[in-house]
């Protein structure tokens, strides 16, 4: 299989968002009143800027990750978990929690260089018992492998830039899963490169070669934004369990993952189960004179 660097997979799966952002943030503020649209499109400019400077940091993490500052309890809870990870090398200073808990929400996200969002199911587990210490630790702790292998530049800037994108994504994917059982629905998308190339051929005969342009490349994108993602995923993936499996980690998440019955692969399970046979890593004690 061809290995892509990294910063071009990025680029393949950010430039999209970013364009498309772009022009719904200009169509948003044309439909608006002259005054009010420009004082709009200047405000967004500005709060990009300050993201990028580094201001706004934890106002614009609680609305872009839809999370809150933990409460006194919930840090109470997770406080044996966070010094497990720094006797273990890894600081984390700020902990958010989700606001809502989802199927498709994260047990945990590292954001920025010492913060991790994790989901309300998480500290509830951890404080019932159902979730050890040891294993909390080791769900953050690839959050944070997670976010160290993929490096992201300015990222509550992007992320922030590319809410338009993640909007209408989401709403696509609600129309998608209302109608997914329609049964040509499944086939249309299957077939949508055929379709593009009749779309391509027709506009071309008609003498509108631009507007076929236009389509080829937006259904080339469906191929190749959602397969650029999946390859980022499975190398950060595979770059957190190093991580984890250096803290010496590697069985109590393989652990964790088996007895919440996470899709995991076979050669994944074997990668983190390793860790049994490897010395972990000594952990950092307060002595006190």
């Amino acid at each position: 299989m061809m290995r892509f660097p990294m910063t071009v997979l990025r680029v393949v799966t950010l430039a999209p968002a970013l364009l498309v952002s772009f022009v719904l943030t200009v169509v948003v503020c044309a439909l608006l009143p002259p005054a009010l649209g420009l004082v709009a499109f200047m405000a967004a400019g500005g709060v990009l800027v300050a993201l990028a400077m580094g201001r706004l940091q934890q106002p614009a993490m609680a609305v872009l990750t839809s999370s809150r500052p933990a409460t006194e309890a919930e840090f109470g809870v997770m406080a044996p978990v966070l010094a497990e990870l720094g006797g273990r090398g890894v600081d984390i200073a700020t902990l958010f929690v989700r606001r809502a808990q989802r199927p498709s929400t994260p047990v945990a996200v590292a954001i920025g260089r010492r913060t991790v969002v994790v989901s309300p199911g998480l500290v509830d587990a951890t404080y019932r018992g159902g979730v050890t210490g040891a294993e909390a630790a080791a769900a953050l702790a690839h959050a944070v492998g997670r976010h160290r292998a993929a490096r992201p530049r300015l990222e509550l800037a992007v992320l922030a830039a590319t809410t338009p994108w993640r909007l209408i994504m989401a709403t696509f994917r609600g129309i998608g899963r209302a109608f997914a059982w329609l049964p040509f629905m499944r086939l249309a998308w299957t077939l949508r490169g055929v379709v593009g190339v009749i779309c391509v051929v027709q506009s071309m005969v008609e003498g509108r070669a631009w507007a076929g342009l236009l389509g080829s490349v937006v259904i080339a994108l469906t191929y190749l934004v959602p397969a650029a993602g999946r390859r980022i995923d499975l190398r950060t993936e595979a770059a957190a369990d190093q991580f984890v499996l250096g803290l010496g980690l590697g069985p109590l998440l393989a652990g964790l993952l088996r007895r919440y019955s996470h899709p995991v692969t076979l050669e994944r399970m074997q990668r983190l189960e390793t860790a049994a046979e490897q010395p972990q890593r000594p952990r950092l004690h307060l002595v006190h004179g």
